[in-house]
């Protein structure tokens, strides 16, 4: 496994618990607008944020689209016509503050730090939220560099985020290159689609899909990263 030197980590729910995040910004909308706070609810906003976020990673709609649209969107289904740019901005506020690690998050990052592996982030997302967040968790200072796709210009699994790492940094050999990540459709289709190795992030511990896309590794607790590489 030491033919790897470089490592790209995704930042929500890979390093960072974006779920946890997501739901307590969520749960601060919801009370604004007088809503149920309750699992159907959390379901209505939740399929169409999913559905907008998958169109935007097939390339077929802009991320502009995406965080002007859902909450209009989402409002809607309760007869509720507000500006979908209003809300985000309530909703980013919120979002901006969630900074909770998985569970060996630290422990990963400071033992292959330790072992000379040269770390990066490369996620989707929104630059200021994102870096703020990894800021605030403390984990920054563990990363040669920082790959945002809204800075970039490209999401991932579009090849040319990837490329945009590897050129930034005069990398012409991707096979010493691995991704981790926990979004099959994005993270692991990427590395896929640039012939990068990767590692699926599975906490979840899910079915497998003989459709989705092949990860090289699958992990279900980070540490098991680490024990990987050393095999």
């Amino acid at each position: 496994m030491n033919k790897y030197k470089h490592i790209i980590f995704d930042l929500d729910d890979t390093l960072l618990d974006f779920q946890d995040t997501e739901e307590q910004a969520l749960k601060e909308i919801i009370t604004l607008y007088n809503l149920p706070y309750n699992k159907q609810t959390i379901a209505c906003y939740k399929g169409i944020n999913d559905g907008l976020w998958s169109q935007l990673e097939e390339g077929l709609i802009s991320r502009e689209k995406v965080l002007k649209t859902r909450f209009s969107l989402f409002l809607k289904e309760f007869q509720i016509d507000e500006s979908g740019s209003k809300v985000e901005a309530m909703y980013r506020e919120h979002l901006n503050q969630g900074h909770s690690t998985i569970t060996h998050a630290t422990e990963l990052l400071d033992t292959l730090s330790g072992q000379g592996y040269k770390l990066y982030i490369g996620t989707n997302g929104v630059g200021n939220t994102q870096r703020k967040r990894l800021a605030d968790s403390k984990l920054q200072g563990y990363f040669e560099d920082i790959f945002i796709s809204e800075e970039i210009g490209h999401e991932k699994p579009n090849a040319l985020f990837f490329q945009h790492i590897l050129d930034t940094l005069n990398a012409s050999h991707k096979e010493e290159f691995l991704m981790i990540g926990d979004r099959l459709s994005s993270d692991i289709k990427g590395a896929l689609n640039i012939g990068m190795d990767c590692v699926w992030f599975d906490r979840k511990k899910s079915q497998p899909d003989p459709f989705a896309p092949q990860s090289t590794y699958t992990v279900s607790n980070l540490m098991e990263i680490a024990a990987l590489l050393e095999g």
